[in-house]
């Protein structure tokens, strides 16, 4: 049932049984722009071929793959097959609308590449095969289909997921395991028996050296779920593993974003060296802002033709960041825990572990840097942005903001 498409002169094959060509057009309902029946009862026996070379021994029932220009040379030398099945793939160019010809043959046109139509057409096969397939293996077509977009509808995902060992609730994260990188590597055999046991009934497989756990509850959230985070982080410490999670959602279809969230907040919160709540645990919840921040990077830098962005910040922001540079203090640490702390002094300095003397004299000091008092009434929330702008180039970025400018320039006139 493989297809090696690396050769498109090579005429391959996949079988798929007693498919009639009716249930074959709905299973490629999400890429059909328009087609037409002439034999909706045609058995499709004998697999998939290429358009060309032209085939002198196709039959009726024989199904071939191609692009639109393909589909006219063949049309116009009088080498369409009778009564067989022909999936035209449109290229860059092509009209949405099937080419009109009178011919003797089913015509579908699909918006995909020929490259990767075999292995819609092999997950296809495969679906057809579930029933009797081993869960790994269930579990990477899935997975490989969701990464590479060629699962994208409610309707698709919810036709794979009916043959998980495991049947999803209502709401569904997504949980990402990655190697922390400690010199002791956990072994895979023993990690998989102690996630079996701390999430029964759940379907969680190991792909591409990551750990993937489809949680589902009946419980509505969309941050919390509904297991302890505590224990979670005391088996993840175990097996020097950290993990990424996604908020929870109704909306299986987006699995491909959830997977994405949970997996950068690995990313982000290590790299920006982010401390969360429990230890090995980074959640989207907590890394939101600074996800949002990576997304619109790449936008910024074309726009604007640079990568430093420091003009996004905030100017009290920038004139501390440069402070603490120059001086070695922490001073936008302490603005930014203070105003998390909705500018209770007394939690600011529970949260930075320091006495509520020591967080005032530093604030007095924020305040004789942008030379005003800080009543940020009405700009804390673009100050805490602001903040979290320079964190993330600071710690993410290849460039850092120090990188542009000699620092003595902006620190010189500070008190």
């Amino acid at each position: 049932m493989f297809l090696n498409c690396c050769s498109r002169l090579s005429i391959k094959e996949i079988k798929w049984g007693n498919m009639k060509v009716k249930e074959l057009l709905d299973k490629l309902d999400f890429y059909v722009l328009d087609y037409n029946l002439v034999t909706s009862d045609c058995d499709l026996e004998n697999g998939l071929r290429f358009f060309l070379p032209p085939s002198n021994t196709a039959t009726q029932g024989t199904v071939f793959a191609g692009t639109v220009t393909e589909w006219k040379y063949l049309y116009n030398h009088k080498k369409i097959t009778t009564n067989a099945t022909y999936l035209l793939c449109c290229e860059k160019g092509d009209s949405k609308i099937l080419p009109r010809n009178s011919v003797d043959a089913n015509v579908i046109l699909l918006n995909i590449s020929v490259s990767l139509l075999p292995q819609v057409i092999c997950d296809i096969t495969l679906e057809k095969e579930a029933s009797c397939m081993l869960p790994s293996k269930l579990y990477k077509s899935f997975w490989e289909g969701i990464l590479s977009f060629r699962i994208t509808t409610q309707s698709q995902v919810l036709s794979k997921i009916k043959d998980f060992p495991y049947s999803l609730h209502q709401h569904i994260a997504c949980i990402v395991l990655r190697d922390s990188n400690y010199s002791k590597h956990a072994n895979a055999d023993e990690v998989f028996h102690n996630l079996q046991n701390f999430f029964p009934d759940t379907n969680l497989f190991e792909y591409n050296n990551e750990w993937i756990i489809l949680y589902s509850q009946s419980k509505d959230t969309s941050d919390i779920l509904d297991f302890s985070y505590e224990s979670f982080s005391n088996l993840l410490e175990h097996h020097h593993l950290l993990a990424g999670i996604s908020y929870a959602c109704q909306l299986p279809e987006i699995l491909h974003t959830l997977y994405l969230t949970a997996s950068n907040s690995i990313s982000l919160g290590t790299q920006l060296n982010i401390t969360t709540k429990y230890k090995n645990i980074y959640t989207y919840h907590e890394l939101n802002p600074y996800y949002l921040i990576h997304l619109c990077t790449q936008p910024f830098f074309e726009l604007h033709k640079t990568n430093n962005l420091i003009y996004l910040a905030h100017p009290d922001v920038v004139r501390i960041y440069f402070y603490d540079l120059g001086k070695n203090t922490n001073l936008l640490d302490v603005l930014f825990t203070y105003l998390t702390c909705g500018q209770n002094v007394g939690q600011a300095a529970a949260k930075l572990y320091m006495h509520r003397n020591t967080v005032l004299n530093k604030l007095n000091k924020i305040e004789a840097i942008v030379q005003h008092k800080l009543d940020y009434e009405h700009d804390s929330f673009l100050i805490l942005l602001s903040c979290m702008v320079l964190k993330y180039q600071h710690g993410f970025s290849s460039k850092k903001i120090e990188d542009y400018f000699a620092i003595h320039d902006f620190i010189h006139e500070l008190p």
